[in-house]
This record gives structure tokens, C-alpha cells and sequence, in this order.
């Protein structure tokens, strides 16, 4: 399998364009699922154009969750590949909200309104050895789930703290082994790890990629963070778009192959 970084706060490459958001094309020997779909300055039009990468062959896509830097280019792509289809987590309709006050309108997308799209709510294999899944709240340890400025609007209209229910990351299973493909990582990264491990019998990743909200951790939590990152071997970690380069230099001391993963690298799964 070949993932290749299409959106990312950084470019890795010249003649890409950047901005604050995520995307990432997943190609297998035989379909293609874009993961995410960048932000609102849309820039995956021209980074997709410029990878050669055409949403023609698409598969299907997937929404890591309904946040405005995963979601602002879902239209672009359903515009040039309407047979695609579009899976996203149980609660990808609620509106989210950021900031202190939480009045900044921050995602959500009411995805039962389009012709063709599927609810995530536990595993779901979307191609031949690429499964979408979600971390059941009752596995999620909160020390390890970052909500701060994050909101959701509940049924009655009040603001709560985001429940990230929509979250999802994918395993796949390529010819090195398996790997996790990541958005935000809003369940919490060594949540993710140690349910994928424990799901799928996963003994060791090859790599680990995306986004992990490391961004959201005090730096003086980093250690704590890191000992869970250790829940089992992983050969190379791929870390992006809202980890921070503070945090992704902290993981960089501790484990001996680490790199960021900006737009236009290309990984081989």
C-alpha cells in the first residue's frame, strides 16, 4: 500500500500549498480512499492536481471527524467524484464549537443528506484490508483525550465539552504489517493504540501516521504520553498536522524513527 500526504500544515515538497488541515490519499493494489479532506482555504484541489492524484479513481473517502480542517473540501471532491462514498463516525452531524467561549462554529456535517454515505459506529472494512474504527468511549482512559476550547452543541442547545463520538482512525493491514492512519487522534493517540492492538491482535506497527493533538498536551505531559506510546513496538512514527513540532521532537528523543509527515511525502504501508 502507498499513502501519500496531500494537506498538511507543512509542505515537504515544492510547488505544494499549505494551510491548517489534513487530507491524505490511500491507494491498495487495486482502490483508492481518500482519508479527510483539508480546511477551508481549499488547497486539496491544487495539491491533488499537482500529486497527480485524480478523485476520478476514487473508492471511497473517509472523515477522520467533522472538524472544519478534515471536512471543508468534502464538496470539492463529491463535485469531481460523485460515486464516491463517504464514511464518517456515529455523530458526525452534531455542531461542533471552538474556542473559550465557544462561539466560533468549529464542524459537523449532516452526512445522511448525501446520496451516498455510511455510518461508523464500531469497525467497518472499507477496502480490502483497510478498516475504519472507532474507540467506544467506555475505552478511552481521559487523561489521554485533549477537549480544551473544543465544544459540541447538545439536543437541548447548551455547550458542552466535545465528545469527539465521530472520531475514527484506520488500520490497515499492508505488506509490512500493519500501520495506523490517523486524523486528530481526538480519542486520544494511546487509546487508538492500545484498542487497535487489542481489536485487531495487532504485536507491532510498522508505522503510525497523522495527526495525534499532541499540540493540546502540556509539555510537562510529555513524559506521561510518551510511556503509553510504548504500548507496543512501532518501527516509524509519521507525525503531522496538529502534533506540534515541540511534542514531535519529545518523540523524536525517545524512538529512533521519527520524521514529519508534511504534504507530498509519499509512505510506503
Amino acid at each position: 500500500m502507498k499513502l501519500t500526504v496531500v494537506v498538511d500544515n507543512l509542505c515537504s515538497k515544492a510547488g505544494l500549498l499549505s494551510e491548517w488541515g489534513y487530507s491524505s490519499w490511500l491507494e491498495t493494489k487495486t482502490e483508492s480512499v481518500l482519508i479527510d479532506t483539508g480546511s477551508y482555504c481549499h488547497v486539496l484541489l491544487h495539491n491533488l492536481n499537482f500529486l497527480k492524484l485524480d478523485p476520478k479513481n476514487l473508492s471511497a473517502l473517509v472523515l477522520s471527524h467533522s472538524h472544519f480542517d478534515h471536512i471543508s473540501g468534502l464538496l470539492d471532491v463529491l463535485r469531481l467524484a460523485p460515486q464516491v462514498t463517504v464514511y464518517a463516525g456515529k455523530g458526525v452531524d452534531i455542531e461542533r464549537r471552538g474556542e473559550a467561549d465557544g462561539k466560533r462554529v468549529n464542524g459537523g456535517f449532516p452526512i445522511a443528506a448525501l446520496p451516498n454515505s455510511k455510518i461508523i459506529d464500531g469497525v467497518e472494512e472499507i477496502l480490502e484490508d483497510v478498516f475504519a474504527f472507532n474507540v467506544p468511549q467506555s475505552q478511552r482512559n481521559t487523561k489521554f483525550v485533549c477537549c480544551k476550547n473544543l465544544w459540541e452543541v447538545a439536543p437541548d442547545g447548551s455547550i458542552r465539552p466535545d465528545s469527539f463520538a465521530d472520531d475514527i482512525s484506520l488500520a490497515v493491514k499492508g505488506e509490512k504489517g500493519w500501520s495506523l492512519l490517523l486524523g486528530c487522534s481526538h480519542s486520544g493517540l494511546p487509546n487508538i493504540i492500545r484498542y487497535a492492538t487489542k481489536k485487531f491482535g495487532i504485536k507491532e506497527l510498522d508505522t503510525v501516521i497523522g495527526g495525534s493533538h499532541l499540540c493540546a498536551v502540556e509539555p510537562s505531559d510529555y513524559p506521561s504520553w510518551v510511556e503509553e506510546l510504548k504500548i507496543v513496538p512501532v518501527r516509524h512514527w509519521r507525525l503531522s498536522h496538529c502534533t506540534s513540532f515541540k511534542a514531535a521532537a519529545h518523540v523524536a528523543k525517545v524512538f529512533e524513527d521519527v520524521d514529519w509527515a508534511g504534504a507530498g511525502t509519499v509512505h510506503l504501508l
